[in-house]
C-alpha cells in the first residue's frame, strides 16, 4: 500500500481513539454512569482506534524503511499508544476529577505529535 494511504489509516484511527476517549470522558466528567450501549459504542470506537494506530504504524515504518531498526521515537510512541490504552480504563474509573485528566490527555498527545512530525532520534 502507499505511504499516504497508510497515514490517511493512521489519522483514521486517532480520529477513532480519541472519539472514543472523549466520549467517555464527556460523560464521565458530568457525572454520568458510562454503562450499557454507550460504554460498547466508546470502547469500541477506542479499541479499533487503537488497533488501525498500530497497524498503519508499522506500515509507516516500513514505507520509511525502518522497520527493521526501529529508531527511539518509534519505541517511545508504541509506549505512548500503550498509555492511550490504559487511559479508557482510567476514564471510567476516575473520569470524575476531570480537567487534570484532560490536560494530562493532550499533553501526551502533543508528545506524539511532536514525535511524529519531526523524528527527533
Amino acid at each position: 500500500m502507499p505511504y499516504e494511504l497508510y497515514k490517511v489509516i493512521h489519522l483514521l484511527g486517532l480520529f477513532l481513539l480519541i472519539s472514543g476517549l472523549i466520549t467517555a470522558f464527556t460523560l464521565t466528567s458530568n457525572g454520568h454512569a458510562l454503562a450499557g450501549k454507550v460504554k460498547t459504542f466508546a470502547f469500541a470506537l477506542h479499541g479499533l482506534g487503537l488497533v488501525l494506530i498500530l497497524v498503519s504504524g508499522f506500515g509507516l515504518l516500513a514505507r520509511l524503511g525502518l522497520a527493521r531498526e526501529m529508531p527511539v521515537w518509534a519505541y517511545i510512541k508504541l509506549i505512548i499508544w500503550g498509555v492511550y490504552a490504559l487511559y479508557i480504563s482510567v476514564i471510567k474509573r476516575k473520569g470524575q476529577i476531570g480537567w487534570p485528566l484532560y490536560v494530562s490527555m493532550l499533553s501526551v498527545f502533543l508528545v506524539a505529535a511532536y514525535l511524529a512530525v519531526y523524528k527527533p532520534f
